[in-house]
C-alpha cells in the first residue's frame, strides 16, 4: 500500500471511535424521564394492552378465505379470523352464526402448539365478542355470540396459566370477568347510579373495549335496572336521572335502539307507581322515542313489554291517558276563542278521558299557522289527527272525540252548540276524511254541524232557577246514549261549585235517580247557611240542605 495512504481497516476505527464518542458527550439524553415514559408506555400497549385489530379489508379477505376453504390463510390469517368472527358482511352474514365455520374456529385457536399462539387467539376473540353489533344482530348471530362468551369465560383459568407473566389486559379481565356472563354490567349498575363511574371506566380501558361496543350500553341498561327496582319514593326521586341518561342529557347520546329499551323499562316500572300521576317528562320522552301509543299501537307493544314478555298494557293506557288529557287540555286552552282556557268545558271532558278512544283536531287558519312553542307542541303532539276546518272564521276550531259507537264534536268559539251522532251516522265524507290518514285534509264546519244527522245537540246553558248546570244537563242525555258515566259528579252551576269548593263541602245530585240536589253538611256555619237557604235549598237535620 503507498505509503501515507490510509488503510480500510484504520478507517473504520476512526469511524466507530468518532461515533461512540459523540454519543459519549451527550449523555443527557439517556436520563430523558419523557422518553423513558414514552418507551415505556409504547411497550406496555405492545405486551400488556389489549390489542388493536386489522383494518376491516384485511378481515374480510381472512373470512372469506376461511370460509372458503374451512382453513385459515397461515397463522397470520387465523388471527384476523378471530377478530373478525363477528363481522357483519354485505348479506348479513357472519361467521358466528355459522355452527360448524365457529366450531372449527374455536378448536383451532385452542388448539395451537405454542401457549403464546394460544393468547394471541383468545385475546383476537376477546375483542371480536367487545365489537360485536349485538342490538342488530338476527337469532343465529346473537346464538354465536352467546357461545362464544361461553367459550371465553370457561377458557379464562387456561388463558392464565398460558400467558406466565399476567400482561395487564389479562389481569384486567380476570377482576371484570363479570363481564363474561349473561348479567355483564350489573356490577357496575350500582355505582353508575350513583354517580361513580370508575370502575366501569377501569375495565373499559383494560380491555380496550370501543365506543361502539354493546358494552357501554349494558352499562346504561345496568343503570335502568337499579333504578327501576327501587321502592316508588325512591323510583320517582331518581326518575328524572335516569330520563336524562336514558336520553342522552347527561352524556354520550345512546343509540335509538338503546334509548327505546331505557325509557320502555322506565314507563313499565312508573305504571306500578300509586296513582300515576301525571310526568310531564316521562310522557314527552315515551311519545318522542318509543313512540305515539295512539297512533302505533303495534310498534308500542312490541317496545314495551311487562314480566311476562308480553304487551304492557297498564303502561300503555298510561301514556294514553296523560296524552289526551294534554290534548285536550290543549284545545280548551290554546284553541279557544280568545285564547284564555274554557275551565268548564275542559273540566267536563278530562271527566271522559277513560272513555275516549280516538280524537280529532280540526284547525283554522290561524291555529294552523300560529308560532311559538305551545302551538308547535300542541300540533307536533297532535301529528296524524289533525284536519283543516274551513267555511269558519279563522280562529274557530273542532275538536272530535269518538267514544265506542259514538262522536262528540265541540267548538272552540263560544256559542257553537255540541253534536253528538252515532259513528255509523256521521256524514260519509266526514267519516273518510277522519280515516284517509293523511296528514293534512280539509272539513268544513257545515259537515260537522249535519242537523239532520246528529243524535243530540246541546247548548252550553245553565239553568239557574233549578241551580242546574250545562254539565249536569249534558250528563243526563249523553250518558245514557254512550252507556257510560264518568266517575266524577258535573258541575253545579258556578255559584253553588264555588260554595262547596269555598267551605270545602261535599254536594250530591240524585235527581236522574229520582232523588233531589243535596248539600251534604249540618246547619252549624251561619254563613254558609245562609247562602245555602238564598239558593232556595231546605234543612233537614242529620241529611243536610236539600232541594226537590
Amino acid at each position: 500500500m503507498p505509503a501515507g495512504q490510509v488503510k480500510p481497516l484504520d478507517s473504520l476505527r476512526a469511524k466507530l471511535a468518532s461515533a461512540f464518542d459523540a454519543s459519549i458527550h451527550h449523555t443527557d439524553g439517556w436520563t430523558d424521564a419523557a422518553a423513558m415514559d414514552r418507551l415505556r408506555k409504547r411497550l406496555g400497549e405492545r405486551h400488556d394492552g389489549p390489542g388493536s385489530p386489522p383494518d376491516s379489508a384485511t378481515i374480510a379477505s381472512a373470512v372469506t378465505h376461511f370460509r372458503r376453504h374451512g382453513e385459515p390463510d397461515g397463522w397470520r390469517g387465523l388471527k384476523r379470523v378471530c377478530f373478525g368472527a363477528g363481522s357483519v358482511d354485505a348479506k348479513g352474514w357472519c361467521l358466528l352464526s355459522d355452527r360448524a365455520l365457529r366450531d372449527r374456529l374455536i378448536a383451532l385457536a385452542q388448539g395451537q402448539e405454542e401457549a403464546r399462539r394460544r393468547v394471541r387467539c383468545y385475546q383476537s376473540l376477546l375483542s371480536c365478542y367487545w365489537g360485536f353489533q349485538l342490538s342488530s344482530a338476527d337469532e343465529k348471530a346473537r346464538e354465536g355470540w352467546i357461545a362464544l362468551r361461553d367459550w371465553l369465560a370457561a377458557r379464562l383459568p387456561t388463558v392464565e396459566r398460558d400467558a406466565g407473566r399476567r400482561p395487564g389486559w389479562l389481569a384486567t379481565l380476570l377482576v371484570h370477568r363479570n363481564l363474561l356472563s349473561d348479567d355483564p354490567c350489573g356490577k357496575y349498575g350500582p355505582k353508575l347510579l350513583a354517580g361513580d363511574g370508575a370502575e366501569f371506566k377501569e375495565a373499559v380501558a383494560g380491555l380496550g373495549i370501543p365506543s361502539d361496543s354493546w358494552v357501554p350500553e349494558e352499562a346504561v341498561v345496568a343503570q335502568m335496572k337499579i333504578g327501576t327496582a327501587l321502592n316508588h319514593e325512591r323510583f320517582r326521586h331518581t326518575l328524572p336521572g335516569l330520563l336524562s341518561v336514558a336520553t342522552g342529557v347527561a352524556g354520550v347520546v345512546p343509540s335509538k335502539a338503546l334509548q327505546t329499551r331505557c325509557v320502555a323499562m322506565l314507563v313499565s316500572r312508573y305504571a306500578k307507581v300509586p296513582g300515576r300521576p301525571e310526568h310531564m317528562a316521562l310522557r314527552d320522552a315515551a311519545v318522542n322515542i318509543v313512540g305515539n301509543p295512539w297512533l302505533r299501537r303495534a310498534s308500542w307493544d312490541a317496545s314495551v313489554i311487562d314480566e311476562r314478555g308480553r304487551p304492557d298494557d297498564d303502561a300503555r293506557e298510561m301514556v294514553y291517558g296523560w296524552l289526551k288529557r294534554r290534548l285536550i287540555t290543549d284545545f280548551f286552552e290554546l284553541l279557544s276563542e280568545d285564547g284564555t282556557a274554557d275551565s268548564r268545558r275542559l273540566d267536563y271532558w278530562l271527566r271522559f278521558e277513560p272513555f275516549i278512544d280516538d280524537m280529532w283536531f280540526a284547525l283554522g287558519a290561524n291555529a294552523r299557522w300560529r308560532r311559538g312553542e305551545n302551538f308547535e307542541d300542541f300540533r307536533n303532539r297532535a301529528k296524524g289527527r289533525l284536519l283543516n276546518l274551513e267555511a269558519t272564521t279563522a280562529d274557530n276550531n273542532a275538536f272530535v272525540m269518538r267514544m265506542g259507537d259514538h262522536v262528540a264534536i265541540e267548538f272552540g268559539e263560544t256559542g257553537n252548540a255540541l253534536y253528538v251522532f252515532r259513528w255509523d251516522g256521521l256524514p260519509p265524507a266526514v267519516a273518510q276524511k277522519l280515516l284517509s290518514g293523511k296528514e293534512r285534509t280539509d272539513v268544513t264546519i257545515h259537515q260537522l254541524k249535519s242537523s239532520e244527522r246528529a243524535l243530540l245537540i246541546k247548548r252550553h246553558r245553565d239553568s239557574p232557577k233549578a241551580i242546574e248546570s250545562w254539565e249536569q244537563k249534558f250528563d243526563v242525555e249523553i250518558c245514557p246514549i254512550l252507556g257510560r258515566r264518568p266517575k266524577e259528579r258535573p258541575a253545579f252551576v258556578p255559584e253553588l261549585e264555588s260554595l262547596l269548593k269555598r267551605y270545602s263541602v261535599e254536594g250530591a245530585d240524585r235527581r236522574p235517580q229520582g232523588g233531589a240536589l243535596w248539600v251534604l253538611t249540618d246547619n252549624s256555619h251561619a254563613a254558609l247557611s245562609s247562602k245555602v237557604r238564598a239558593l232556595g235549598f231546605t234543612y233537614r237535620a242529620g241529611k243536610g240542605w236539600c232541594k226537590e
